[in-house]
């Protein structure tokens, strides 16, 4: 509950004007066999609804084993962390809240943002699994297939 206390708060803070929201996307447009590392791990606040009132649960049944999923990075975490949103590719370019089904653990997210600020190595993500959805276990969760690849090169300066 921790962290839903956090996201209504920082939402609080933004509607009086006196917080940034600083949100990238990590994007990768490869997905080819040519990746550095390749590695599984399950959406964390799945069972959670998002700031906007939008349920994670709803945005995880439209989601199809094998689909891309946008990594959004919240760069203006609170106490120095960041967090790496989850949302599903809808339609049109823009992002809405509605398509945000959870975030990388705190782990995963650290390792993603480390290799993309110091290594130059972006991050391409894909479902591989959708869990739960049967009466033992309702809730639905989600563990992605995460591929790091070389970023692009950097110019020099003339």
């Amino acid at each position: 509950m921790g962290l839903l206390n956090a996201l209504e708060q920082m939402l609080l803070r933004y509607k009086r004007g006196k917080e940034q929201v600083d949100l990238k996307e990590i994007f990768c447009k490869r997905s080819d066999d040519q990746y550095i590392e390749r590695f599984r791990t399950a959406a964390v606040g799945v069972e959670y609804s998002n700031i906007d009132g939008s349920d994670r649960q709803e945005a995880l049944k439209k989601l199809k084993v094998g689909e891309k999923v946008r990594l959004i990075w919240d760069g203006g975490g609170q106490g120095g962390n960041d967090t790496v949103y989850l949302v599903r590719k809808g339609l049109s370019h823009e992002l809405a809240m509605a398509d945000c089904f959870g975030r990388l653990n705190d782990k995963a997210a650290a390792d993603v943002i480390r290799r993309l600020t110091k290594e130059n190595v972006v991050t391409a993500a894909k479902v591989a699994k959708i869990l739960g959805g049967t009466r033992k276990r309702t809730k639905l969760g989600c563990v992605l297939e995460l591929r790091t690849y070389p970023g692009p090169e950097k110019k020099q300066p003339t």
